[in-house]
């Protein structure tokens, strides 16, 4: 593990969809490219960081979709490879924890797919709506 896993306070970039190809039933390759519209490298990091928490997550039968830390460091060596270590703990702490795909735990070093993406977004329309009767 990086020693210094924190959130990124990156507040730029942004993310492009057309509205007739958002769907309920999207696969993480569709919500990805959504999310990472030009960034092919972080998308391909993040499918496979995310891909690799839920697939331990579900072998171990564990309740949540959590790996430890040193499980999320085998997983980025043996699938990323040790060459893009930095980037892929870069797609982390700078995307994946900040927009609340995974949420990072630092007393117990535990990675977890969190449903806070889903709740930001849900707030985001709500306050469209509510800004739209206004």
């Amino acid at each position: 593990m990086p020693r210094r896993l924190s959130e990124g306070s990156r507040t730029t970039g942004y993310m492009y969809f057309n509205v007739n190809e958002v769907k309920t039933n999207m696969d993480l390759d569709e919500i990805l490219k959504i999310i990472f519209s030009r960034a092919e490298e972080y998308r391909r990091i993040s499918k496979i960081i995310l891909e690799g928490i839920k697939e331990i997550a579900v072998k171990d039968d564990r309740e949540t979709l959590t790996i430890n830390s040193e499980e999320m460091s085998k997983l980025i060596y043996e699938r990323i490879g040790s060459k893009k270590k930095s980037i892929a703990y870069r797609v982390i702490s700078q995307f994946l924890i900040p927009m609340g795909l995974i949420s990072y735990r630092r007393e117990d070093g535990t990675y977890t797919i969190s449903q806070n993406f889903r709740n930001a977004l849900v707030k985001i329309g709500t306050a469209y709506v509510r800004w739209m009767k206004r």
